[in-house]
């Protein structure tokens, strides 16, 4: 069995803040990480590999510097990795990023599964899962929480609601993995060792996987940048419930709240 999991590195949160009142984003530590929800997609992929074997291998897009985060994948359990990069990728958007990865999976060969983060940290995108179901006309699981194959079948258990489903599928079939649906394990430091030492990462750039500038040409624009206003102090009532409550609806009556 062959599962291909797309990562994405991102910028690590902590390392930076945002000021609603000078309206800029100020980055004091420029560090990296992946993307945690598409750790949650490495866990459940690794998760077949230790229960029933299978070739993991993880894809991504992005700057030279991705080959870290892709190193790390490896350090993890990943079998090999493949980091898809040029200035014509680099120019791309999320729509340019999600073909590229559909033809490095084409230009890897066959699959049974892909497993993706639902949704990034960083942007909120969550349309991943879905292009690369359509690109390849597959079927999708999507808020998986858990997946098993067992005699050539896939069970997933997914969100359903205010409970769970368990869902059956033949593969090929892509999951998208719900933020938070496990906890990753660490890796081994010996793997960290050898991902730096002796495991090679693959790099393959747009004229290698078959895309010319029309075919990354960008869907979106960037129009500018814009923040929430700076939030303000409330103001605390205090009294007896009855005191507290009358002041509040006269607070909100001045504000023309309510009538």
């Amino acid at each position: 069995m062959r599962i291909i999991v797309p990562i994405r590195q991102i910028l690590d949160p902590r390392g930076f803040t945002v000021s609603r009142r000078h309206e800029r984003i100020f980055v004091n530590r420029e560090e990296y990480i992946i993307n945690p929800n598409d750790k949650n997609a490495l866990e459940v992929a690794l998760r077949i590999k230790d229960t029933g074997g299978a070739e993991v291998i993880a894809v991504a897009v992005g700057k030279p510097r991705v080959d870290d985060a892709l190193r790390e994948a490896m350090a993890l359990g990943a079998d090999a990795a493949y980091l898809l990069t040029d200035e014509a990728l680099a120019q791309t958007d999320a729509a340019g990023a999600a073909k590229a990865l559909a033809k490095a999976i084409e230009k890897i060969g066959d699959f049974d599964l892909i497993i993706t983060g639902q949704e990034t940290l960083d942007t909120g995108d969550a349309q991943l899962g879905p292009w690369l179901a359509e690109y390849f006309g597959i079927a999708q699981v999507t808020n998986v929480r858990e997946a098993t194959v067992s005699d050539g079948a896939l069970r997933a258990k997914r969100d359903w609601g205010t409970g769970y489903a368990e869902v059956e599928a033949a593969p090929p079939v892509l999951l998208t993995v719900a933020p938070g649906a496990n906890k990753p394990r660490y890796p081994h430091g010996g793997r960290i060792m050898a991902a730096y030492r002796e495991w090679e990462v693959t790099t393959w750039g747009a004229e290698a996987l078959g895309l010319d500038a029309a075919d990354l040409e960008p869907l979106t624009e960037g129009r500018g940048r814009t923040f929430p206003p700076e939030r303000t102090l409330g103001e605390r009532l205090t009294g007896s419930p009855q005191d507290v409550a009358a002041d509040l609806v006269q607070q909100l009556r001045l504000q023309h709240v309510i009538k």
